[in-house]
């Protein structure tokens, strides 16, 4: 797979390095093949770190339309100046850290997306890491027999769920943002084991940020139910954990992982910017 030739997995499941490439020259090549070759490492390692990047945000929104179509934009984020597509996640004494939970993004769309470019514009000195847990690993850890239960079940995801914080941090124009969000396009009830569009893997698809109840199952079982599953994410096992430098972009593939940002650095200044792409440029393998 040129020109990804250096390439160091981080954990026997997830993860993987990717030196001596520079995201610029891949876009700047306009060719379908590393489209499809980046496209393929993503779903074959399901995190991909890049070092020493800094792209532009055109180099940003591109490396995205490599990986697939991207997806509408996130209400709950400010966006970089003129560029929708892009949003900031910032923390500073006045924006505490909001991601201290194992999730994976947007999932209460009706049609999940993809994947994500996370570029690290500014880091603190110390924390402020993240990390991403194999969704499809557990999924293939579960027993038989449980799985065989897992497998009837769905779950409702919704944005209010996730972003419920929001009226607590007294964010009164976040919380206006939100009422309007809250609607039949922003939730949705997706499988409790999915099956991931490209490679046909199983994952489980609950999370602890969006997912509301399983459907068919009484309150109290679906309680019990959802917590066990979500304590599953904190196995390191499953996880692998990225330290961020400047420069660094990390490629996730949404479908079969969950993530968590360390919220440790508070209050010193971090901020990320994210490009998330709805659909890939591939399909099923």
């Amino acid at each position: 797979m040129e020109p990804f030739t250096k390439l160091t997995p981080l954990t026997a499941t997830i993860g993987a390095e990717i030196g001596d490439v520079q995201l610029s020259d891949l876009v700047a090549t306009a060719k379908t093949s590393v489209a499809t070759d980046l496209c393929r490492l993503l779903v074959r390692y399901k995190v991909l770190v890049f070092r020493d990047q800094h792209p532009g945000p055109d180099t940003h929104l591109a490396v995205g339309q490599l990986l697939g179509r991207l997806a509408p934009p996130q209400p709950m984020y400010p966006t970089v100046d003129g560029l929708d597509d892009i949003i900031i996640i910032r923390n500073d004494a006045a924006n505490p850290p909001e991601n201290e939970v194992w999730h994976a993004d947007m999932s209460y769309l009706q049609q999940p997306v993809f994947a994500a470019v996370l570029h690290a514009v500014d880091v603190p000195p110390a924390g402020g890491d993240t990390l991403w847990a194999d969704m499809t690993a557990i999924a293939a850890d579960l027993s038989a027999p449980f799985a065989a239960f897992l497998g009837g079940l769905t779950a409702h995801h919704t944005i209010e769920q996730g972003f419920a914080f929001v009226a607590d941090l007294g964010q009164t124009d976040r919380a206006a943002t939100l009422a309007q969000a809250m609607g039949a396009g922003n939730r949705a009830d997706h499988p409790v084991l999915r099956r991931h569009p490209v490679t046909g893997a199983e994952t489980l698809f609950v999370n602890a940020a969006f997912t509301t109840v399983i459907n068919e199952l009484g309150a109290a079982e679906s309680a019990a139910i959802l917590a066990y599953l979500y304590q599953l994410t904190a196995n390191p096992r499953y996880q692998v954990r990225v330290k961020w430098r400047p420069g660094t972009v990390v490629i996730w593939d949404n479908w079969a992982t969950q993530h968590f940002a360390c919220g440790d650095h508070y209050p010193a200044y971090r901020e990320m910017q994210r490009v998330t792409v709805g659909t890939p440029s591939i399909s099923a393998a």
